[in-house]
């Protein structure tokens, strides 16, 4: 009788013994990441994940059965359920997995659910580690300044965004000029931000001297942004831009005069502005009435160049009216009063006077002393 009491309970502890045995195995398979290509993951990216599969008992495993089971932000690209067999004690094994991890994903690290089911009864649920750590990308999206002429000093706006994956911290930018027409102002040529996250847009503003005699066009800068990424790497890049150096011309009147010789009305002019004049086309009018027009191609800054018309017969007053293009095509008109010396002037008068001197000497001079008018004896 006790033998069967005995028969019948070891039939009935059979099971739990037999789980107890697994049991004991249970834990001797175990998994950890081995590493990711690349390390550290960026947002948005793929990836290879790779798990070193451990036989830490000292019996024998046929097969084990890895299952990756991911969520948010990661993606398994392929069969996430893979095989390690014939693990001997102290054995271990590589598998890897193509996987995704979505762009929004924040810079952290991550755990990853891995199940591991080995023998009949045997599984466990684990977690393997992985980073993900974005990378800060800037482009610059627009430059605004209002319009700098030379002598002025102006503020150069540039509109930077972090279009990377990961947060700048500790940024400097920095912005120096190609040319020393253009020079920043003492702090102005420099720009901090603590904390420049994903997505952000910010206005970089610096404080411009432009000199005196720069002549309009582009003049080229450089701006560099220097900053940390989340891991404390240091990082530079650097962007060029352009500047608009405007300007217009202006004319001031030098002289009139007409030309002894050729009678006409010469009126010369300088260019007193900040950029060359082109396509110019000058009138002269004299009570209302065009009297006549020329043309100049072009004057540079600071140079001269001399208009002619036909001279008017007795007015010495009049008008002159400009018309020219600047350098970036903008239209332009002056009006100047003007005024000359009529034709011959004083050197007439001078001329008349030193006649009728003449006549007079000759005439009161008694003929009969002229030799010419002698008679012969």
């Amino acid at each position: 009788m006790n033998k069967m009491i005995t028969l019948a309970l070891v039939l009935a502890l059979m099971p739990a013994l037999m789980a107890s045995v697994f049991a004991g195995n249970q834990f001797t398979i175990d998994v950890e990441t081995g590493y990711t290509d690349p390390y550290p993951v960026e947002p948005g990216q793929n990836f290879l994940l790779s798990l070193q599969v451990n036989n830490k008992g000292t019996e024998k495993v046929d097969a084990a059965y890895i299952e990756l089971d991911p969520v948010y932000p990661f993606t398994v690209l392929e069969n996430a359920r893979k095989s390690a067999s014939d693990l001997g004690g102290g054995g271990k094994k590589i598998v890897e997995y193509k996987m995704f991890v979505d762009s929004s994903a924040i810079s952290t690290v991550y755990e990853i659910p891995v199940k591991v089911v080995y023998g009949s009864l045997s599984t466990v649920t684990k977690s393997v580690l992985v980073r993900v750590q974005g990378t800060p990308q800037f482009e610059i999206i627009d430059v605004k300044t209002n319009e700098i002429n030379p002598g002025d000093r102006e503020s150069l706006n540039i509109q930077v965004e972090n279009t990377g994956t990961g947060t700048a911290k500790k940024m400097t930018a920095t912005f120096t000029s190609s040319s020393e027409m253009i020079k920043p102002i003492f702090s102005g040529g420099s720009v901090y931000i603590n904390e420049f996250g994903i997505g952000k847009k910010e206005w970089l503003k610096f404080d411009v001297l432009v000199d005196q005699d720069a002549e309009y066009g582009v003049y080229t800068g450089a701006v560099a942004l220097k900053y940390n990424d989340e891991s404390g790497t240091n990082h530079t890049n650097t962007y060029n831009i352009g500047i608009l150096i405007s300007g217009e011309p202006r004319f001031d009147v030098v002289k009139s005069e007409i030309n002894a010789k050729t009678r006409e009305l010469e009126i010369e002019v300088i260019d007193s502005g900040t950029a060359k004049g082109v396509a110019i086309r000058g009138e002269l009018w004299v009570n209302d009435k065009l009297i006549d027009t020329d043309y100049v191609t072009q004057i540079k800054i600071d140079k001269k160049s001399t208009l002619k018309f036909n001279a008017p017969v007795k007015e010495t007053t009049g008008v002159l009216k400009l018309y020219y293009k600047g350098p970036d095509n903008k239209e332009f008109a002056q009006e100047e009063k003007i005024a000359w010396k009529p034709i011959g002037g004083a050197n007439t008068i001078l001329l008349l006077v030193g006649v009728a001197a003449t006549v007079l000497l000759i005439w009161k001079k008694p003929w009969r002393k002229i030799k010419l008018f002698k008679k012969k004896k």
